[in-house]
């Protein structure tokens, strides 16, 4: 197997043909396709990162990509160079795409980062699957001249959509139900009513954008900084992105509508049988008839039926209040983990030492406290 590194901008451009023949031929996610790499750099790159795709041959045939980066990082004063994935930017679950065996494909690279390319002193692999490559282990980290450190990385909640929309909704929890009902009578009885608007015509997806940032504009997501409308690149990013896969039937925009006015929007992208709830927004005005959810359980029983094996709602990383119109309404759920390693041979090796007796003294902390915890008892300490 020979690996080749993709460095510029051009040859980026060359590789779409056969990266979508790939994408075909592999279970790999939307946010691993061309188009959304492609796009990713293309906004959110500053021009000190370095282009580093690898490509991996089998002959003539391309069977392996890996759509990283290299970008400047410092700690503790120590400049350092990291590979990551080119969608940490606005992506999920980032993946190394790989016709056949991805622990064997994920050895291949690191031993090619080891013998052949020094330019680099961390891999940084963010939301991986816990399991590991196809399910396989980590074992492959586990190598001479690497440090790894590893920390939870999210939940990726998921609804399946291989059964039918009644037997689905049937199997969630009764206050899931009775409170899905309750707030659709409330809607309903609003003189008026309401409709839910699917906007997939390539023509009309700048304006869909619009709609769609106008609603995060008047939610929780502009006092916290996020989503689609934070910023202008970002806005550029979703306008470039949404038009290229609407053209493709991938995309579309689906909104919930009371006179005229639009309540809440959800962004959806599609990669072959599985259906990605990419964004959920909704104006705060209406929080109290839960806009969102509804719109995203009209949004469930639209695809039911339709030959998609799962609704993807993407990852979510547990540290504060759960967000329940993905808990609530999620059949599945997969833990995710990330992994950074340390090339001992680097300018980092100091910061490698100091973290590796952390580890250990952390490590015997805690063996004292289970010893003291299961030592024991004394008499005499009783009396």
């Amino acid at each position: 197997m020979e690996i080749r590194v993709v460095e510029t901008e051009s040859d980026f451009a060359s590789l779409e043909g056969e990266w979508n023949r790939l994408l075909d031929l592999t279970s790999s996610s939307f946010f691993s396709s061309f188009d959304y790499v492609r796009t990713t750099w293309k906004h959110f790159h500053k021009p000190t990162d370095r282009l580093f795709i690898l490509t991996l041959y089998i002959g003539r045939s391309i069977v392996g990509i890996a759509p990283f980066y290299i970008k400047k990082c410092q700690n503790r004063r120590i400049p350092y160079r990291t590979i990551a994935f080119i969608t940490e930017w606005e992506g999920d679950r980032p993946e190394i795409l790989a016709n056949g065996n991805r622990k064997e494909v994920l050895n291949k690279i690191l031993y090619f980062l080891e013998k052949n390319f020094d330019s680099w002193e961390v891999v940084d692999l963010i939301e991986q699957p816990v399991e590991g490559p196809d399910g396989q282990g980590w074992s492959c980290l586990s190598r001479p001249g690497w440090h790894w450190e590893s920390q939870p990385a999210g939940i990726d909640y998921y609804v399946s959509l291989k059964d039918n929309w009644e037997n689905y909704l049937n199997g969630l929890p009764s206050k899931t139900r009775h409170e899905w009902r309750r707030k659709m009578r409330r809607l309903c009885s609003i003189p008026g009513g309401y409709t839910v608007e699917r906007v997939s015509d390539p023509a009309r997806m700048k304006d869909a954008l619009c709609r769609f940032s106008a609603i995060e504009r008047k939610s929780w997501k502009t006092q916290a900084g996020i989503g689609v409308a934070k910023d202008e690149r970002h806005t550029s990013f979703y306008e470039d992105l949404l038009c290229c896969l609407a053209r493709k039937g991938l995309a579309n925009v689906y909104f919930l509508v009371r006179n005229g006015e639009d309540m809440a929007g959800n962004m959806i992208f599609i990669q072959k049988d599985v259906v990605y709830s990419r964004h959920l927004s909704y104006a705060e005005v209406n929080a109290a008839f839960s806009p969102g959810i509804l719109l995203q359980v009209e949004v469930f029983k639209e695809h039911f039926g339709k030959n998609f094996m799962e609704l993807d709602l993407l990852t979510l990383k547990e540290n504060g209040r759960p967000q329940k119109h993905k808990t609530d309404w999620a059949t599945g759920r997969r833990e995710t983990i990330r992994w950074t390693g340390y090339r001992l041979n680097s300018r980092l090796f100091p910061l490698i030492v100091c973290k590796r007796f952390k580890s250990l003294f952390k490590k015997n902390k805690t063996a004292e406290a289970a010893l003291r915890v299961t030592e024991p008892i004394n008499d005499c300490e009783l009396k």
